[in-house]
Order: C-alpha cells, then sequence, then structure tokens
C-alpha cells in the first residue's frame, strides 16, 4: 500500500515575507537569507528564486510591506472612521496596540542603523507619521513646535512602551492609554 502523502502547498511570495519578517524578529537582519529561510519553511531554495531575484529583493519586499502594514494601513484604517481629530488620536493609539506595530518597529530600526537602504524607508515612514500625527494636534488647535513636541511625544511613547513598559494588567495599560491621551490633547496653561 503507497503512502498518502499530501504535498505541500506552494510557498507565495507573502510567505517568503512573513517569514523572513520574523526570522529578523527572533535572531536579526543576519540571520535573513535564502538557507535558514528555507530550512525553516522545510523547503528548497528553488521557491525563493520563484518569487524574488535575490536577497536584496527580498529585504526591499519586507521593508516595503512593514511601512504598509504597520504604517500605511493603520493610518487608512484610523482615517476611515472619519472621527475628529481628539478621537483620532485614541482611536490611533488603540489601533498601534491592537496591530503590535511597536513589536515590529525596534528590528527594523535595529537594521536601518546599518543599511541605508532600510535607512531611507524608516526615516519616510517616520516622517509620514509624524506628519499625520501633527496634522491632528494642528487640527485640535495646537500649532508649530507645540504641535510637533505633541506628536513626537505621541510616537516616541506609543512605539517604545511596549518594549518598555509591558505589563500584564491590561486594565491599568487602558488607563495609562486614558491619560496619555488626555495629557497630550489638553492644552498648556502657562
Amino acid at each position: 500500500m503507497k503512502s498518502k502523502t499530501k504535498p505541500k502547498p506552494r510557498l507565495s511570495r507573502q510567505d517568503w515575507i512573513d517569514t523572513a519578517i520574523q526570522q529578523l524578529l527572533e535572531a536579526g537582519i543576519g540571520a535573513v537569507s535564502v538557507e535558514p529561510l528555507a530550512a525553516r519553511l522545510g523547503i528548497t531554495r528553488g521557491s525563493f528564486y520563484h518569487h524574488f531575484a535575490d536577497r536584496e529583493e527580498l529585504l526591499r519586499a519586507m521593508l516595503d510591506h512593514w511601512a504598509e502594514r504597520w504604517s500605511r494601513s493603520i493610518r487608512q484604517q484610523v482615517t476611515a472612521l472619519g472621527l475628529d481629530p481628539s478621537t483620532t488620536l485614541f482611536a490611533l493609539m488603540k489601533a498601534i496596540r491592537s496591530n503590535r506595530a511597536a513589536d515590529y518597529d525596534a528590528p527594523f530600526r535595529a537594521w536601518a542603523l546599518h543599511d541605508p537602504m532600510a535607512r531611507a524607508v524608516v526615516q519616510q515612514v517616520d516622517e509620514v507619521r509624524l506628519g499625520f500625527i501633527q496634522s491632528q494636534f494642528e487640527a485640535l488647535g495646537f500649532a508649530g513646535l507645540d504641535a510637533e513636541s505633541r506628536a513626537r511625544l505621541f510616537l516616541h511613547y506609543e512605539m517604545a512602551a511596549p518594549a518598555m513598559f509591558a505589563s500584564p494588567d491590561a486594565e491599568r495599560d487602558e488607563q495609562l492609554l486614558v491619560e496619555r491621551h488626555r495629557f497630550l490633547t489638553t492644552a498648556h496653561i502657562d
């Protein structure tokens, strides 16, 4: 009797990108190469070259995916709600958390420290993020350095806090999120 083994499903380009990003998160950019990825996927290298000309093309695809998934799509998701600026900022805080965007930022930023291509993408993403957040503060009536400072504080905290202040206390995290939102969106009184 013949063994009935199911053939492995064909891997897509996105499967390779997702696996490469997971490898980046776990072991850094140096571990993102064809051999370890193929081994992790349990296949030969041939599938890789069906989807990518070389490692450089995979790296570019990873950066594009990161910029889309953890920046553009979150911004579009929040903007589509049609909320006022204050509520948009609150929704953005929640979307960053629920999409675990901060978990993905650190490895891409570490990569950008040593790679001009990654650095350019990270800088572009930062400019777009900062511009969007600052525009929400400006719509609330903050101007100039005040709006920019609030936008930078927002971005720094939302992207760094999960790593720095990881907490199993979801209720406390929610209280802090509400307080942070109030702090940032309330006018400064001299």
